[in-house]
């Protein structure tokens, strides 16, 4: 038989640490389990997303090195030797040649026309062999594509030699060509050394630890770079008895523990942009290593919770003795307090300040602040009671959806003289009965009220006064606290004038707005007619002009010598006249193509398409010297043909107008103001005078004479085309002597409707 003192049936003590020690051994060992849960979820998340960090790093950094190839090829492809869709294959070829010795990541380029021949390649490889019923060539036709790993062809492999004793591996780069009218012309294929990807992986995995794997997946699934037993297979988790191997989770899935075929691993895939490469990549670390420091943490745990049971149970006995007591004499004062009688507490020794005495005065504090509120209540229900009265809005309060309560703004608005004309009424008889509907959605939204203070939305109907006239309203409700039911305080506006005066509003809109499509509608038309009409003209004047000049150049040619010398001169003057306005028409009509057909809207980099233009001005006047600076990284939304005319047009100006000089010098800049980014192309030529400035957009009008600076005067006129085309703004600014900038804005996102082109 057990001691009183360590009985639990007679001793408060006992049973306080026979509970509390049961207790707290039963929350060591059920702490030591949640943080082992816990803490493996943390590190499941934290090295997780690490290892997602890292996976999309080297997914970013893989796909940025293949779109950067694409880039190159597309930089290649809009060369104005091949843009011009007329070349010859020895020039493409050393095109092509070029762009491989700068990029040895490139194993072969080829032109392919659009029936999949091979018309010109490096070392003239594949050259009349037809590549149209390879899977890449008809989604490279569409757009630019990055392909699969494969092995080399036996004619490149026998040119790019074995690797191990087999073909080396490629991968299929591809991107659509079109002549400058946008025309296609075939595809600008490549395919990439699949051995530079591999050592470009392990240059960036080159310092991984804790035995963390990265594997690439195409775009097919299948592994690009990883093991060599799993190449160009999809990566397959360990099966369930009796079931196929699964696929790996999709890209972009958490983190998380997976059943591979060699063990248990952290996993975590990343997946590059779908336009882009399509690559996938893979990170995996063992389990064992993974989850390490939560094993050593569940065992430091236990044998902590252990040690701190034992002491809670000797402190349990300590604390019953003192509690005890103290609790009876709270229990008493709080008893009083519930039969709503004054509380009597025990004194409380100065000295004490535990959570006894707090607690003792805790109850005083609250008994003391429920009396002030019921005080204060009182008090706010005196003054709702006068605002309620004397609101100059129209309110009502309904109970169970009957009116109960109205104030005098609401019996005036009704016409009613006393709230027996009111009292009683529900929701469906307080609206017009033509608004029975909407005084159905409104008791709805009154019976979905809760007690949080937000009032329904304001909803706009008629009532019908007790004179039978008819007011518009606005009105809200809001939740009421009642005892009697559930109280709704309805707030009524008259909005009966301010309707009458949006009715009005309405009509003058509708026919603002008809008469503006109108007058646009007419602008549009007579533009369209006065650019066909121009095209046409100039069409129909090259037959007489032809005959003109052809029959002025055979009177040279058969009656030069026996010509007087006037009349020669004479004869010459017209020769030249005739090739003038040729030259004209020939203006006339590069004006009018210029804007026709609808925009193909892409970012396009301003800043490599001026790179190009530039390098066909130096290689046509090599012995010149200009001082070029291109801000890199300049993109704008638009038509790659239509701003590559314009940036041609622009720096062609610039350089025309800058070869007096010297120090020649251009630049290609963007500059912000008013929210708005410019593109500026400065010089420091000829320039002109700013009083003229207002004839420079106009076709075949020149600041300057034909011996000065020769040209036609349609450049200018063309850029002005281009950029009220795209929806954009131009304007120049210039000092004579001291050079000119053209400034140009292109909207975000140009209108892409073939009809645009009427503004221009």
């Amino acid at each position: 038989m057990l001691p009183a003192w360590l009985d639990p049936r007679r001793s408060l003590r006992a049973r306080f640490a026979l509970i509390l020690g049961a207790s707290g051994l039963a929350l060591a060992l059920l702490t030591a389990a949640v943080v082992a849960i816990v803490q493996r979820s943390q590190l499941t998340e934290q090295q997780g997303q690490a290892m997602r960090r890292e996976a999309l790093l080297l997914a970013r950094v893989l796909d940025g090195a293949l779109r950067q190839r694409l880039d190159q090829l597309q930089a290649t492809a809009d060369h104005p030797l091949l843009a011009s869709g007329l070349f010859e294959p020895g020039d493409a070829r050393l095109l092509l040649e070029g762009l491989r010795a700068q990029q040895p990541a490139f194993a072969w380029l080829a032109l392919v026309a659009p029936d999949g021949r091979v018309e010109v390649a490096t070392n003239a490889l594949l050259e009349g062999r037809n590549l149209g019923t390879e899977a890449w060539f008809g989604h490279a036709r569409q757009g630019p594509w990055i392909g699969t790993r494969r092995p080399a062809d036996p004619a490149l492999a026998a040119s790019l030699g074995l690797v191990d004793g087999q073909p080396p591996q490629l991968v299929d780069l591809g991107l659509p060509m079109t002549d400058m009218t946008g025309r296609p012309t075939g595809v600008l294929a490549a395919r990439l050394r699949w051995d530079w990807l591999q050592e470009l992986q392990r240059s960036l995995r080159g310092d991984a630890g804790a035995g963390i794997e990265s594997i690439v997946l195409d775009r097919d699934g299948r592994v690009l770079l990883g093991p060599a037993g799993w190449l160009d297979q999809p990566p397959a988790l360990a099966p369930r008895p009796g079931a196929a191997p699964a696929l790996a989770p999709r890209p972009g899935a958490a983190p998380g523990l997976l059943q591979w075929p060699d063990g248990e691993f952290l996993s975590t895939w990343v997946a590059a942009p779908p336009a882009g490469s399509g690559l996938t990549v893979l990170l995996r670390q063992p389990a064992a290593l993974a989850f390490e420091p939560a094993a050593e943490m569940s065992r430091r745990l236990l044998l902590q919770g252990m040690a701190g049971t034992l002491a809670f149970m000797l402190l349990s006995v300590w604390l019953a003795g003192r509690i005890a007591r103290p609790i009876g004499e709270l229990s008493a004062a709080a008893l009083r307090v519930v039969h709503d009688q004054p509380p009597e507490f025990a004194a409380i020794p100065p000295e004490r300040e535990d959570e006894v005495a707090e607690v003792a005065h805790a109850l005083r504090r609250l008994h003391d602040e429920l009396s002030r509120r019921l005080a204060d209540q009182q008090l706010a229900t005196a003054r709702y009671e006068t605002l309620f009265r004397d609101a100059p809005v129209a309110i009502y309060v309904a109970i169970d959806d009957r009116l109960r309560i109205a104030n005098d703004a609401c019996l005036r608005l009704y016409g009613a003289a006393s709230l027996a004309q009111l009292e009683g009424r529900g929701t469906t008889e307080l609206f017009d009965a033509g608004d029975a509907a909407l005084a159905a959605a409104r008791l709805r939204q009154q019976q979905a009220l809760r007690a949080d203070g937000a009032p329904t939305p304001t909803l706009e109907h008629r009532i019908r006064r007790l004179d039978g006239s008819i007011a518009a309203v606005e009105s809200t409700a809001m939740l009421l606290a009642l005892a009697e039911g559930q109280g709704v305080q309805v707030v009524l506006h008259d909005i009966t004038e301010q309707r009458q005066a949006q009715a009005a509003l309405r009509e003058l809109n509708a026919q603002l707005e008809a008469r503006v499509a109108a007058r646009t509608a007419e602008l549009q038309a007579a533009n369209a007619e006065l650019d066909a009409f121009a095209y046409a003209v100039s069409h129909d004047l090259r037959a007489p002009l032809r005959a003109m000049t052809g029959f002025s150049q055979a009177l040279v040619e058969d009656f030069g010598p026996a010509l007087e010398p006037p009349a020669r001169s004479y004869l010459d003057q017209i020769v030249l006249a005739g090739q003038r306005m040729s030259d004209l028409v020939e203006g006339l009509l590069t004006l009018s193509r210029t804007v026709r057909g609808a925009l193909s809207v892409a970012p396009v980099d301003l800043s490599a398409l001026a790179q190009l233009a530039l390098a066909d001005l130096q290689r046509a006047e090599p012995q010149r010297r200009v001082e070029v600076e291109i801000e890199p990284g300049l993109v704008a939304q638009g038509d790659r043909r239509m701003l590559a005319a314009l940036l041609n047009n622009l720096l062609g100006n610039a350089w025309k107008y800058s070869a007096g000089r010297g120090d020649a010098k251009i630049r290609l800049y963007a500059v912000m103001r008013d929210g708005i980014r410019w593109f500026c192309v400065e010089d420091n030529g000829a320039g002109f005078e700013m009083a003229h400035a207002g004839r420079l957009f106009k076709a075949f009008a020149r600041l300057h004479r034909q011996d000065e600076f020769p040209g036609l005067g349609i450049g200018l006129a063309t850029v002005q085309r281009i950029v009220n085309r795209h929806g954009g703004r131009i304007e120049a600014e210039a000092t004579i002597g001291q050079g000119a900038c053209f400034r140009f804005s292109l909207p975000e996102r140009p209108q892409t409707h073939s009809d645009q082109g009427a503004r221009a």
